[in-house]
């Protein structure tokens, strides 16, 4: 008799029969949805991050010691400029382009940076927020102890072998160039900047 009365509460309270399967969905369920939102962060972390961070301007530092360096204020860009268009280069910042001009020089100054990607950098140092920028915004640019104003001329969406992306000019300008959308190489946006008057 003991034993039917056992079974027949085991068969009346089927929570106390499931309540570790319930648990562990709702566990795994909560470890979806926790993923599912850093990921969308994490996507959207350049905007956020152009959002709520400090506009930044050129570091005293980095012109007294003569380091080539871009500044955008508006979608928060604050990276070096290194020497060529490499791999590794471009895990550290943005990238000058081999056989373009530099500041000051009088040519088309080239410079190449990776769409954002949040497995590997963070967004000051990339292009991400490219597409956001319009004609009259402000550009800095540090190189060799002196500071470069330009202002944004144009932006273009372009294939990725279009000649035009590096095309030289006999005056003043900045070119800057990135992989758009996020993930794709087959296409470029082009951002023209020329000096401020």
């Amino acid at each position: 008799m003991a034993g039917q009365k056992k079974k027949s509460t085991a068969k009346s309270n089927p929570k106390k029969r499931y309540g570790t399967i319930g648990t562990t969905q709702k566990v795994v369920g909560g470890i979806v949805l926790f993923a599912g939102m850093a990921l969308l962060i994490s996507l959207y972390l350049p905007k956020i991050y152009a959002t709520i961070a400090p506009e930044p301007k050129i570091n005293p530092i980095v012109l007294e010691r003569g380091h080539f360096w871009i500044v955008i204020p508006k979608i928060r860009v604050d990276s070096p400029v290194m020497p060529a268009v490499t791999k590794d280069f471009l895990r550290r910042g943005v990238s000058h382009v081999a056989d373009s001009g530099f500041p000051g020089e009088g040519k088309n100054c080239i410079i190449a940076g990776h769409n954002y990607d949040p497995a590997k950098w963070v967004p000051q140092t990339t292009f991400g927020l490219l597409y956001e920028l319009k004609k009259g915004d402000d550009i800095y640019v540090a190189n060799r102890g002196k500071e470069y104003h330009y202002v944004v001329e144009s932006r273009t969406s372009l294939p990725a072998d279009d000649p035009k992306l590096y095309e030289k000019t006999d005056h003043e300008q900045l070119t800057l160039l990135t992989c758009t959308p996020y993930k794709t190489t087959t296409q470029r946006t082009k951002v023209v900047a020329l000096p401020a008057n």
